[in-house]
């Protein structure tokens, strides 16, 4: 390709990315494809001759594009984000034209000067302590650009370990280094992110995980009990990883406590912000580095908020010549007039060679200004915001850890394969991206607004979405249409407008703003099978002052209700409703419907009171201790939550309510 063509066919590419960042939202979000998909379409060996570039460029949209995980789309609420913007890109494109390998300064001064005069920048847009500038009269510290938040720590890591290793040689200066290192034992929250566990095997240093409080934060006196037992067993405890914005819930580990336990035991404060980091350009999110005065490190992506596009991680450490002390090799090749007097990223880093990536990061921060990233970041955070207030409407819902910037997790009500099955089908869709993790063996879903271009809209349609799917689930499983009322409770507003004749003539029971007076109870109405839309499904909220109605429609450790089956005995036998005792739907938290049936249907109500005297003819014969079950041994005998439907059996109500066959004595 000779400069002509490139000028031309650059202006092409320039042109089809605009097309594609323009219009991503409009793509499937998750390729439809399987592994190898790939192999069929290309050659077994390379070309021997040229290929026409047209013929390359077709193969974008043929061959590329259906294996791609759009992650600039407003749809991708997947892991964290990892945008780009205009800046960004026209940084690159320079850079990879230049193509310089800066691992010394005289290797390409601008490179290495541009970098530290932006990352001091950066740091001060942070509010991080002068301590981690380059150009300070009391820093011996500076921040250089890695490539990813994982070497970062592992570097962190690492330093912290040769900085013990000679300390322990001047008392046991006979010791094997290998030995010493055996002893060594690092700490991080049970959140922590897996890169840090990674960092632990490749260096060898014991790496432990300490539980975390109810806001799923690291606290201080977990880790000084921690290095209180550790000490006694003869280990030297050397690292803290502190996180700030966990993987799993963006959980904030606390500082003001590691800080000065860390500072008085001698211990190397590493702090991961890797997603968290970018958001303390707003000065209202800086309460979260609160103790950020006792760090030795520092560490966060810009390439997942601020919109530098991958790779680009900032790191600082307070004293740069721990890190020489680590990785300097010093060979005669490698040397310059300047060395020493001159900084030297190779010796900051694993990788010898290094990218010219400070350009896009200077071009970003000088096209954007501090105050439109400001307004990035507070505009994510609002539609998470938005987000959450969405997921809390809904009472099928829950949210089960607090939401901090631009995630919010949730899941739906009740055992975890509910919402296993929500988001493998929310997956099957293609139309959003979602990621799960766990918290205190709760199954959750992960909902991160990561796109800049994400509107209000985009939520409101990602939100119907999950909606419909979940109520396709609950119908298709369980086919529940739950209503809660309460003595002098007012009736919420149906969520969905309903357009099914059972749900018709069900809402003239249940007026629309007006108050129920019959006694505090719980109905499930459980219908016949019928296709359900989630335009249909009516959910009301809970009555106050009594449990979660659908932590007890679907226990945890239940799989698939439909896996177990009643004898006929027992269907009988279940079948008999005793008029001085309280009548539970097996499908759910409920109250009898007898006194309904009556009202709305006197002759259906006087056929069922001679079915069930003749029925308790011959129950009578069985012990009353049988027949009066504790709710406990009633679950243990007939698998209480597990009892699949029976339409076929069902019995009509004057409003056609159907209602459920199964009722016992509890």
């Amino acid at each position: 390709m000779e400069p002509e063509e490139y000028r031309r066919r650059g202006k092409e590419m320039v042109d089809y990315i605009c097309q594609y960042l323009s219009n991503v939202r409009e793509r499937r979000v998750i390729p439809d494809v399987q592994p190898g998909y790939m192999r069929a379409q290309l050659p077994d060996s390379a070309p021997m001759d040229p290929d026409s570039w047209d013929n390359i460029f077709g193969d974008i949209e043929k061959i590329i594009m259906p294996g791609v995980v759009h992650w600039q789309s407003p749809h991708m609420h997947a892991y964290f984000p990892a945008l780009t913007s205009w800046p960004s890109l026209l940084g690159d494109m320079l850079a990879d034209a230049i193509n310089c390998l800066g691992f010394t300064w005289a290797s390409s001064p601008a490179c290495t000067e541009l970098e530290m005069n932006v990352m001091d920048w950066l740091a001060k847009m942070l509010g991080l302590p002068d301590k981690f500038l380059h150009h300070h009269p009391d820093s011996v510290g500076g921040g250089v650009l890695q490539s990813t938040v994982s070497e970062s720590t592992l570097v962190a890591l690492l330093a912290a370990r040769k900085n013990k290793i000679l300390e322990m040689k001047l008392s046991e200066p006979d010791a094997d280094e290998s030995l010493l290192n055996s002893r060594l034992i690092a700490y991080a929250s049970d959140q922590a992110h897996s890169s840090v566990e990674k960092a632990g095997l490749i260096s060898l240093v014991k790496m432990k995980f300490l539980p975390v409080d109810e806001n799923f934060s690291l606290r201080g006196e977990t880790l000084k009990k921690a290095i209180a037992e550790d000490r006694k067993k003869g280990l030297v405890p050397i690292f803290v990883c502190a996180t700030l914005g966990t993987t799993g819930v963006c959980a904030f580990d606390n500082l003001s406590e590691l800080g000065p336990i860390c500072d008085a035991e001698g211990l190397w404060l590493h702090i991961d912000a890797a997603y968290a980091g970018t958001a303390f350009v707003c000065p209202e999110f800086r309460l979260f580095l609160d103790g950020i005065e006792y760090a030795d490190s520092f560490t966060f992506n810009p390439s997942k908020w601020m919109m530098v596009h991958f790779d680009c991680t900032g790191f600082w450490v307070k004293d740069k010549y721990k890190l020489h002390q680590t990785f300097s090799v010093n060979p005669v090749y490698l040397r310059h007039p300047n060395s020493g007097a001159a900084v030297d990223f190779m010796h900051w880093q694993i990788p010898l060679s290094r990218r010219f990536r400070s350009l896009k990061l200077w071009f970003v921060i000088r096209s954007f200004g501090v105050k439109k990233l400001q307004a990035h970041i507070r505009h994510g955070t609002e539609t998470a915001k938005f987000f959450e207030s969405l997921v809390e409407s809904d009472p099928l819902f829950e949210i089960p850890a607090k939401r901090h910037l631009g995630l919010v997790v949730f899941r739906l009500k009740g055992p975890n394969w509910l919402t296993e099955k929500l988001l493998k089908d929310l997956s099957s869709s293609g139309k959003l991206f979602l990621v799960p993790a766990t918290i205190r063996d709760k199954f959750i879903i992960r909902f991160t607004v990561t796109s800049q271009f994400t509107t209000r809209e985009d939520i409101l349609q990602d939100w119907n979405i999950i909606q419909h799917t979940a109520a396709q689930i609950i119908s298709q499983h369980y086919g529940l249409h739950h209503i809660s009322s309460g003595d002098e409770a007012r009736i919420p507003n149906m969520i969905m407008e309903h357009n099914s004749d059972v749900i018709s003539n069900a809402s003239q029971l249940y007026v629309e703003e007006e108050k129920y007076n019959t006694p505090s109870r719980k109905i499930v109405v459980q219908p016949k099978k019928v296709a359900v839309s989630y335009n249909t499904c009516v959910i009301s909220q809970q009555v106050k002052g009594q449990g979660d109605p659908l932590d007890d429609c679907f226990p945890e450790d239940v799989q698939d209700v439909t896996k177990h089956k009643l004898t006929s005995f027992l269907f009988s036998y279940l079948s008999v409703q005793g008029k001085k005792k309280t009548a539970r739907s097996l499908s759910c938290n409920s109250v009898p419907v007898t006194g309904l049936l009556e009202q709305c249907n006197p002759k259906a109500a006087a056929t069922d009171k001679k079915e069930s005297h003749a029925n308790a003819r011959i129950l009578s014969r069985l012990p009353e201790e049988v027949m009066m079950l504790k709710k406990s041994a009633f679950k243990k005998l007939i698998k209480f939550y597990s009892v699949p439907n029976f339409p076929e059996c069902s019995i009509q109500c004057g409003l056609q309510l159907p209602c459920c066959p199964l009722q016992a004595i509890v």
